[in-house]
């Protein structure tokens, strides 16, 4: 088969639970894969839906979620998990998480001290090409972050390796722009950046983007922001990469 183009989304749904609308969105895009952050899941009620059972579900996508935090450190009575997801048309072969810290240390207090992780996931193409996922912390003022430091280095050490097997694109919510000291680990590793040069957060109008997308190859990329129609606080940020895609 002859290469084509792959459409690759980069999205913080906010905690939407409305998945069949989420993956109505995204096959409105016409996007292959769509890296999801802030996905919070009540297995009772949203496995169902992310089954293929739920009502409406006609856009034919996969959803692959790993979780974060679990009920007892969310609090607020619910039983739900939190974490990131991977929402696809092409069924994933091989998927797997890290652990990027702080540590577990019982109800979660604020959004720089969350435990976060990392998804990679291997894409059945003709050719090696893998995908991660992240969301780092978040501090309230935006400023430079030592925990959102460290979780950068962690996922240097974990894709550094893999990223010599072939393509791998590093999708996420980073929350720091991509010149940001704290992500400069990551940009040694995977040193391709790919970015709108406008807000993705559309809450905070003087922010550059914090949701981007990093390779270790140069690739051919067009970048596009769409809006999220109400459905988050941040707009869907798409990766078209050319040359590259075919399934095997």
């Amino acid at each position: 088969m002859s290469k084509k183009s792959l459409r690759i989304a980069t999205w913080n749904i906010a905690s939407n639970k409305d998945y069949n609308a989420i993956a109505a969105k995204v096959a409105q895009l016409d996007v292959d894969i769509c890296a999801v952050q802030e996905v919070s899941l009540d297995p009772a009620v949203d496995l169902p839906v992310m089954f293929g059972h739920g009502p409406g579900n006609a856009s034919g996508y996969h959803w692959y979620f790993t979780p974060a935090l679990a009920p007892e450190e969310l609090g607020g009575g619910k039983y739900e998990y939190y974490g990131l997801g991977m929402v696809t048309r092409i069924p994933l072969c091989r998927m797997a998480a890290f652990q990027l810290g702080p540590g577990h240390t019982g109800s979660v207090v604020d959004a720089e001290n969350e435990p976060r992780i990392l998804q990679v996931a291997a894409l059945p193409l003709e050719e090696p090409v893998f995908v991660g996922n992240t969301h780092l912390a978040a501090t309230a003022d935006w400023s430079a972050s030592a925990v959102r430091r460290s979780q950068a280095g962690k996922i240097a050490s974990v894709l550094r390796p893999l990223a010599t097997q072939g393509p791998l694109i590093l999708c996420g919510d980073f929350n720091a722009e991509p010149s940001s000291s704290d992500l400069a680990e990551i940009r040694e590793a995977l040193p391709y950046f790919y970015s709108s040069h406008e807000r993705t957060y559309v809450e905070d109008h003087g922010r550059p983007p914090i949701d981007f997308f990093c390779s270790s190859v140069a690739l051919e990329v067009n970048i596009s922001v769409c809006p999220a129609d109400g459905l988050s606080d941040h707009s869907i940020v798409i990766a078209t990469l050319h040359g590259i895609g075919s399934r095997a």
